[in-house]
């Protein structure tokens, strides 16, 4: 299997490295279900009637980001990932029962996206009534949350099936470039690499036969050009990132180079999509279409759901004005105005180039000074061009009079080329009149090309 050469390295440093499971599961002894036949399951499958009042609260933030994708010319085909133990329910051990909220999920849950004009590619019905689903070679792994190479290879086929069956999918496909991929599969069977659910088990669970499946590789037919931009990205959780076979199956059967931007299922599809947006992978190279893969279990979890990783949540408005602000081909000017202050660094004039600051080390404690004729209301954002040579994180410090003073952290590459900055600068008051900027520690600083711009009026209505 081939590993995707075309993610960027950004992706390396800006998320935090987490332990192996989902984003509201920890590895801990009581995690696993031993089912009949040596089939394994995960608890955090076992989905409540309660948990829709969350889900439908991740769905409206879905709709309104899909709003602003569509504004900006990216479309986006959302699919789920469904539960294991629907697809093999028959396994499950008698003293846990599929209830009839379990079984139903997908079908309303897909009503609602669609509801809020989000595309979803169903990937439930063809699980449930594939031939293959009770082969030797079943489309999950009997010891492992994840699909096998089988059902990731199905998988593949329904969202290409989707995105053919679409007008809007499909010349959005179309508008990319073709490359061809082969496929082969070894002369035998070996052990597989899914065996996540063993970990989660009471010590002395007893012994589980191996798993084997026939290796299959996908490559590239021709090498890859010195310019290696995609039109097509997929963004997701542990289902599709490189190890189970899904995004090199979906270049195979689209035949296309496609961009794997998928994250570990602890960190979560927020965080993982908004690292993504604020990249250059994004920034310089926007795709034409964007796959989101979810996982059905996980629909209920906000930005700010209460269970997960802290480092991970987010208020669900402020992820939105973010992920926004990150998508705007364009500046729309807002009504208010900035201007460079003469304090901290700009103090220096041998630090200023016109309203553009150039400066070489920076300590922790230098900071450039922004001033707004008027307080940023909660709709606009700032933009600008930076290099922090050496530093990855700009602090950003919101103050000004009747307003709690508050920072906002902004992960960055630290090397010596220039990106793109957008962030909104939301308070609990009135408004920011001022906001700092400190570079950190940084073998050089510079900012450049400031903008106040405007987020689209219906965002948060």
């Amino acid at each position: 299997m081939i590993h995707n050469r075309n993610v960027s390295k950004w992706l390396c440093c800006a998320l935090l490295t987490s332990t192996l499971g989902m984003a509201i599961v920890h590895a801990e002894e009581t995690a696993g279900i031993v089912g009949k036949n040596e089939w394994l399951f995960y608890k955090y499958e076992l989905l409540k009637a309660t948990d829709a009042a969350q889900a439908a609260e991740t769905i409206e933030i879905i709709g309104r980001f899909n709003k602003v994708l569509m504004a900006n010319g990216v479309r986006m085909a959302l699919s789920m990932w469904p539960i294991k133990m629907r697809i093999y329910s028959e396994y499950l051990p008698d003293s846990v029962k599929l209830t009839d909220y379990m079984a139903g999920n997908y079908q309303q849950t897909s009503k609602a996206l669609q509801a809020v004009g989000v595309t979803l590619i169903d990937l439930n019905t063809p699980f449930m009534s594939s031939p293959k689903r009770n082969s030797d070679t079943p489309l999950f792994f009997r010891l492992d949350s994840h699909w096998s190479p089988i059902g990731a290879m199905l998988g593949a086929e329904t969202i290409k099936a989707g995105i053919d069956a679409n007008k809007v999918l499909k010349q959005a496909l179309d508008a990319t470039p073709k490359v061809e991929y082969k496929i082969s599969a070894d002369k035998r069977k070996l052990p597989s690499r899914g065996r996540d659910l063993l970990t989660a088990l009471p010590r002395n669970s007893g012994h589980f036969a191996p798993e084997q499946f026939t290796p299959v590789s996908v490559t590239r037919a021709q090498a890859e050009s010195k310019d290696n931009r995609t039109g097509i990205t997929v963004a997701g959780n542990s289902a599709s990132r490189d190890w189970t076979g899904f995004v090199d199956a979906l270049r195979y059967v689209l035949q296309r180079d496609i961009l794997n931007v998928s994250v570990k299922g602890d960190i979560g599809p927020w965080v993982g999509m908004e690292s993504y947006l604020s990249s250059d992978a994004f920034q310089a190279n926007t795709p034409k279409l964007l796959v989101w893969l979810w996982s059905e279990s996980t629909m209920h979890t906000r930005p700010d759901y209460e269970n997960q990783d802290p480092r991970y949540g987010s208020n669900k408005t402020e992820w939105l004005l973010r992920t926004s602000a990150w998508v705007q081909a364009t500046c729309k000017p807002s009504a208010v105005s900035a201007r460079l202050a003469r304090a901290g660094l700009a103090a220096n004039a041998a630090n200023r180039k016109g309203e553009d600051v150039v400066t070489g080390p920076t300590s922790e404690n230098e900071f450039i000074e922004i001033t707004f004729d008027k307080p940023v209301e909660k709709l606009d954002y700032l933009m600008a061009r930076a290099v922090t040579a050496g530093s990855k994180t700009l602090i950003l410090e919101g103050m000004g009079p009747g307003v709690t003073t508050r920072r906002f952290t902004l992960n960055v590459p630290g090397d010596e080329a220039p990106h793109m900055l957008k962030t909104p600068l939301p308070s609990s008051g009135r408004g920011f009149s001022t906001v700092r900027i400190y570079p950190g520690k940084s073998d050089g600083f510079t900012f450049k090309d400031l903008k106040i711009c405007r987020q689209p009026e219906d965002l948060l209505k």
